[in-house]
């Protein structure tokens, strides 16, 4: 009968489906297993080990269908266990090839294994690298994945990380001391804004009571005082959040008391502006301004 040859493979077809189908099974009972203990214990008593254990569960994943496919392997070659040594050693030999074609791949598993048990981030953490700060969402054995503060998700080679100089605000103390920076001119009555600047953050609830904000005179420059305040926040993101908060509260306690912010100054044909106001002066207008301020202009006229 024409379907006798497709009969004898149905046992053996058959046989590698169950062996998959446990696999299957195997690897969701280890999965919801590792996702209980993690979120239910891990997280609660042990943060810093999530990721490890993130790891261990894909290594046994892993283990669970390398086995199935060898299961199956033996399965359809019975004999397989006679050549075991051959097969081995060719394997080795098959492995370099495959090793040296895939150097960069095996470079980022390598790196992730690295990342994982290194612990220099962790799943979580709130992290800057290359100028992007974000939040760790995933680290896996290829890249780690991380959320920027615009809610994009960075894609970055374990390789390419374990290189990298990164910032972490959440390793042993996530605690920020945020700066506020602004200028005033040389007039302004800097205890008066001190007082103001000091008070905002006081009120305000995300300022952490257990450090004092500080007021600090930064520099004495052009036309201006520039001056500084520090106060401490939970964390990177909360820090950030209450800076600009407590500038627009005190950007509005400034104009009530009639207290300016000097704005950047540049000098051009002798004369000081603001910067952003274009000055063109005239001929005639040049020659006036020679006999007013008595000396000669340092550039050309346009």
């Amino acid at each position: 009968m024409i379907w006798e040859p497709v009969l004898t493979y149905i046992p053996l077809i058959a046989s590698i489906l169950i062996t998959f189908a446990i696999a299957s099974f195997l690897a969701m009972i280890t999965q919801r297993y590792f996702a209980r203990l993690i979120e239910e214990h891990i997280i609660k008593q042990y943060p810093e080990r999530e990721t490890a254990f993130r790891l261990i569960q894909r290594f046994i994943l892993i283990g669970i269908y390398l086995a199935a496919v060898i299961l199956s392997a033996t399965i359809v070659f019975p004999g397989l266990g006679a050549y075991a040594v051959s097969l081995l050693v060719g394997a080795g030999f098959l492995a370099i090839v495959i090793g040296m074609a895939a150097s960069r791949v095996i470079g980022n598993v390598i790196s992730g294994v690295n990342v994982i048990l290194t612990r220099p981030i962790r799943i979580g953490d709130a992290v800057m690298l290359r100028g992007e700060f974000g939040f760790v969402e995933d680290i896996t054995l290829r890249h780690t994945m991380i959320r920027t503060w615009d809610n994009r998700r960075m894609m970055i080679p374990n390789a390419v990380l374990d290189d990298e100089v990164i910032i972490n605000y959440s390793i042993k103390d996530s605690k920020k001391l945020a700066p506020i920076k602004l200028s005033v001119p040389y007039d302004t009555d800097v205890e008066k804004v001190a007082k103001i600047m000091v008070e905002e953050a006081k009120k305000h609830p995300n300022v952490l009571p257990e450090l004092e904000p500080i007021f600090q005179v930064l520099d004495f420059e052009q036309g201006a005082i520039t001056l500084r305040l520090l106060f401490l926040a939970k964390d990177q993101s909360t820090a950030f959040d209450t800076a600009c908060a407590i500038r627009r509260a005190v950007k509005k306690r400034f104009d009530e008391g009639g207290i300016r912010i000097s704005c950047p100054t540049s000098v051009q044909y002798g004369i000081e502006y603001q910067a952003g106001v274009d000055v063109t002066l005239s001929q005639e207008d040049y020659e006036q301004l020679k006999k007013r301020i008595g000396k000669t202009l340092q550039h050309d006229v346009k």
